[in-house]
């Protein structure tokens, strides 16, 4: 330092008149020497003038070191600006720095740490210069211990504010709140304001007074009280349980009471579920057993007595196998190793074994038992005995398996359906009938609206039966998936809730549709068989009346000359007889009483021979196409049939199309099988030769289609058509045991199939015609009918033959017995009163085993035939005949039979 600062610290020259300065400069240097605190001087410009040795300990200079340089050495870098700014000011305004409180500054020692500084400052002015002296105290130690004692003060402020447990601080002995935390308000219900300086007998917070007063007496005398149960009343709320720890201390000379509450309330609730729950454990029907963890009886509550039949005394502590039969003792160790890892075994089904040797089946559901770290120690074991209902149960199985069963294989569509429609359940059999694939695709349907195909009839149906529950054999149109209508009968009822209200509709369904279908072809079939022998009688009587006009215009034509004038007339009466036979020979086709002789035939030949006349007969403006299958087989059936049936067929294709069209004939092998058959009445398995006849025509609609094979029943105009022609079609296809289907829809054309058995026999030799000549042979002659009996034998008498005339069986019988001559031929009707021909023949052939036989009708009644086919070496004229025809029939005969007879 230069030596003119220092000159202001140096003593007065002797004999000054500053004696009492040097004294006082002294006194400050001793002061400054023993001050505990740090005192150091400085200039204006902030050099240090003077500092004692207390500086060395706050600082870790010297005083050598810090003589001399600038305060700012003993100060953080971030405070010197500000100081020399502080200096600056004080020099500049001249104001005068006094502190009568000490400042709070931050100081750097030494070693580089900052200290914090107590400093109080003055100044002096000493030769026109100010100086500034400051008291140094370091108060870090002191500082670091008030902060922490803060720290702690507010650490246990907020630890006592933090607990759980209501904490107060009462007088004594007047017992007023002077503190209380959170956890007193939220147990309490009051706020700090509301208690404080107030007694708790203020807010009404005990419930036993006489317990508190005890209680205090208790803390006085012992200083403190440990875990006392009460009851107290919180504001506004209902009655709580809590414990209260409570001892004496001083405050401030005045004794306080500090008490710590707990509020036991749920554990108190706890205690008495517990307690609620151990009594329901002992008096509980199901077995309530406890274990350890290595398999020995811990408990045994009375219904385990009951379930297992020991006592309490006779299995605690005995290992739990002894309720386990032989064969199930693996499951302990398994069970117990679940329970260690903390599982849960719920609702197991096994077998125990009783103290009397019985075994049980049981229930039973299994807890790991902790103790209060969480470590399992054993388990509860609670035990049901369901041998009953598990008898029960596998009855019920058995039931429900037999029932569903009985669903499953049930020929009967059965389901389940809400009331708006939504299938529950369906069987096999219902979804085989609707055609779906699956139950669950058939599921997804709702019988409303993809099954009915009228919603309205279930709507009627399910109105009338909710009322009564259940219906029976009601019948309704369904819907397949593949669009198919099919015709099912119903018997279904209502299964109802417990409140009454419906749950679901169960229906059984038979699908009647082949049975309709069958119950409408039968009542056809008979209607049909009650017109044909309607017509069969009629043609009977019709061809003996036309029998005797063709006869008699036979001779009439013999006896007159080619130029007579009344030869168109008797021509004229046999055209018109010969029609008239015609006639009678259709409904003889349809009754199927007409006399046939079936051949083994070629359909494609059949077919190929009349072609021509079916172009001539269905006209130009009409396409004819013939597809013949060349595999077809063959058929048996008579020839002059089989060229009408074409015919009539082509004809009635023809009328349907009278803007012209296509017809196609197509011939077919075919098998038949059972379904189809089924389906079909008339139809039978196997294999058959169709012929099917289609045209573009106008079609039919269903309610004609059933009917056009009734005889008269004609779509024509009146006088356009008999109605004959279908209906014979009908009997010759019927009388060749075959089966004719017809498929029509308006506007869309017809199809006609008719189906011939296939035969495996051979076709026959075409034979040569005979020659028509007469004979001497005697013939007997028996016919009811007089007028045609009559004109038979002038017809055989005019031929050479020798007439024996009959007008009956009885006559025919005497004829034959009293007659001496030979009779070589018998020529009976075959339908007569009281004997048919067939049995006249038979007696007079035990009377003459020589005579031969030719019959004649034009309605055998299978009296000679079946269903219309003669039997074999039987030989019949049809009536009515033509001279021609009866003198070739006579001829064969008796020339049939002398061969058969030399063979």
């Amino acid at each position: 330092m230069p030596k003119s600062k220092r000159r202001i610290l140096k003593a007065p020259k002797r004999g000054s008149s500053r004696k009492p300065s040097l004294e006082l400069a002294q006194l400050f240097r001793v002061v400054a020497r023993t001050a505990t605190d740090a005192i150091i001087t400085i200039d204006e410009r902030s050099i240090i003038l003077f500092v004692n040795e207390a500086a060395q300990e706050v600082f870790g200079y010297s005083v050598s070191e810090m003589m001399d340089q600038e305060i700012t050495m003993l100060m953080p870098d971030y405070l010197r600006q500000a100081h020399q700014a502080a200096i600056g000011r004080c020099v500049q305004t001249g104001k005068k720095q006094h502190s009568r409180t000490a400042l709070k500054l931050t100081g750097l020692h030494r070693s580089g740490r900052e200290i914090l500084l107590e400093v109080s400052l003055g100044e002096h002015v000493h030769k026109g210069s100010r100086i500034f002296t400051g008291i140094v105290r370091d108060i870090t130690d002191r500082d670091r211990v008030d902060r922490e004692l803060r720290q702690a003060k507010d650490r246990y402020a907020k630890m006592i504010q933090a607990s759980p447990d209501a904490i107060s601080l009462r007088s004594l002995p007047e017992r007023r709140y002077i503190e209380v935390n959170e956890s007193f308000t939220r147990l309490t219900g009051y706020t700090a304001e509301e208690v404080m300086g107030k007694t708790p007998s203020d807010v009404n917070l005990f419930v036993e007074t006489e317990w508190h007063r005890n209680t205090l007496e208790k803390l006085q005398r012992d200083g403190e009280i440990r875990e006392q149960e009460f009851r107290f009343r919180p504001k506004g709320g209902e009655i709580r349980f809590a414990t209260l720890s409570a001892v004496r201390v001083m405050l401030d000379g005045q004794p306080c009471m500090l008490s710590i509450t707990r509020d036991i309330t749920e554990r108190k609730r706890t205690e008495a579920a517990l307690s609620h729950l151990a009594s329901i454990v002992e008096s509980s029907d199901d077995a309530i057993v406890g274990k350890t963890l290595d398999g020995k009886i811990a408990s045994w509550n009375l219904g385990a007595e009951t379930v297992y039949g020991y006592t309490a005394s006779e299995v605690v502590g005995r290992p739990l196998t002894i309720l386990v039969p032989a064969e199930y003792q693996d499951e302990i160790p398994e069970i117990l190793e679940r329970i260690k890892r903390e599982e849960r075994i719920q609702h197991y089904e096994t077998v125990r074994v009783r103290k009397d040797g019985h075994k049980i089946n049981v229930s039973v559901t299994i807890s790991p038992i902790k103790d209060a770290s969480g470590k399992v120690v054993g388990a509860s074991a609670i035990a049901r005995d369901i041998t009953a209902r598990k008898r029960t149960q596998e009855a019920l199985q058995q039931s429900e398996l037999h029932f569903r069963s009985l669903v499953h294989d049930a020929p009967y569509g059965i389901y389940r359906a809400t009331l708006d429609g939504r299938l529950l359940q369906v069987n096999p059999a219902l979804v085989k009938m609707l055609g779906y694939d699956s139950e669950a695709e058939l599921l997804r349907r709702n019988d409303e609206r993809n099954i009915y195909c009228d919603p309205q009839v279930r709507e009627r149906l399910v109105k009338e039966f909710w009322p009564k529950k259940d219906f029976q054999g009601v019948e309704a149109a369904w819907r397949r998936k593949d669009g198919q209508i099919i015709t099912v009968k119903m018997t279904g009822h209502a299964v109802l809730e417990k409140d009454n209200s419906l749950a679901h509709f169960e229906v059984f369904a038979e699908d009647i549709t082949d049975r309709r279908s069958l119950e409408k072809q039968l009542l056809q079939s008979q209607k049909m068989e009650a017109v044909g022998r309607l017509a069969g009688g009629i043609a009977h009587d019709f061809n003996n009346l036309l029998g005797v006009i063709l006869g008699h215009s036979d001779i009439l034509d013999q006896h007159m000359g080619a130029n007579d004038r009344l030869r168109k007339s008797v021509e004229a009466t046999r055209h018109a007889a010969q029609q008239a036979a015609a006639l009678t020979a259709q409904l003889l086709g349809f009754s199927r009483k007409q006399v046939i002789e079936p051949k083994v035939m070629d359909l494609n030949a059949s077919v190929l021979e009349i072609e021509k006349m079916l172009h001539r007969l269905i006209g130009e403006d009409i396409e004819l196409v013939i597809r013949l299958d060349r595999n077809l087989g063959y058929l048996k059936a008579d020839a002059g049939q089989l060229s009408q049936v074409l015919m009539n067929l082509a004809i009635n294709s023809r009328d349907a199309m009278p803007s012209g069209g296509k017809l196609v004939i197509e011939t077919a092998h075919v098998e038949l099988d059972d379904t189809y058959a089924r389906q079909h009445l008339g139809a039978r398995s196997g294999p058959f030769v169709m012929l099917a006849v289609s045209d573009t025509g106008i079609g039919m609609d269903a309610e004609t289609l059933s009917h056009i094979f009734e005889p008269f029943f004609t779509t024509k105009e009146t006088g356009k058509g008999t109605g004959l022609g279908l209906s014979m079609v009908y009997g010759i296809v019927k009388q060749s045991n075959g089966y004719i289907m017809a498929y029509s829809e308006p506007g869309r054309g017809t199809t006609f199939k008719i189906y011939f058995p296939s035969t495996e026999e051979s076709l026959p030799v075409q034979q040569r015609e005979m020659e028509i000549v007469g004979g001497t042979e005697t013939i007997l002659v028996v016919e009811d009918e007089p007028a045609l009996r009559e004109l038979t034998c002038t017809l055989l008498e005019d031929s050479g033959y020798i007439v024996l005339e009959s007008s009956g069986v009885d006559d025919a019988i005497r004829t034959a017995k009293d007659m001496q001559r030979q009779i070589d031929l018998l020529l009976t009707d075959v339908v007569m009163p009281r004997m048919d021909g067939r049995e006249l023949a038979s007696q007079l052939a035990a009377l003459r085993p020589n005579l031969k036989v030719l019959y004649m009708s034009g309605y055998t009644d299978d009296v000679i035939a079946h269903r219309g086919v003669l039997a074999q070496g039987t030989l019949l004229v049809q009536k009515p005949f033509t001279r021609n025809k009866l003198l070739q029939k006579v001829r064969e005969a008796l020339d049939f039979q002398a061969v058969s007879s030399l063979n």
